[in-house]
C-alpha cells in the first residue's frame, strides 16, 4: 500500500481570510504528498463551507463522512 498523508487543522486566522493562504499550504501539502508517491486524505467539518470549497478547488472529493465526538476533560 501506498503511504497516505492525512492533512487536518488547517486553519486561517479571521483577519487573514479570503486571502488564499489555506489554498497556497494545502497544495504546498498535497503536491509534496503526490510528489512522494502517496495518497492524501484530509478532514474537515461539514459546515466549514468555505474550506470545503478551497479542496474543492484542488481536486479533493468527498469520501465519507463520520461523526466527531469531542471530549474535555475538565
Amino acid at each position: 500500500m501506498n503511504e497516505v498523508w492525512i492533512i487536518g487543522d488547517v486553519f486561517t486566522h479571521p483577519d487573514y481570510r479570503g486571502r488564499g493562504y489555506a489554498k497556497i499550504v494545502t497544495s504546498a501539502v498535497t503536491k509534496d504528498a503526490v510528489t512522494a508517491g502517496a495518497k492524501t486524505f484530509l478532514h474537515v467539518k461539514e459546515d466549514s463551507i468555505s474550506a470545503i470549497k478551497v479542496y474543492k478547488a484542488l481536486g479533493y472529493k468527498v469520501l465519507g463522512k463520520r461523526q466527531w465526538i469531542f471530549y474535555n476533560k475538565t
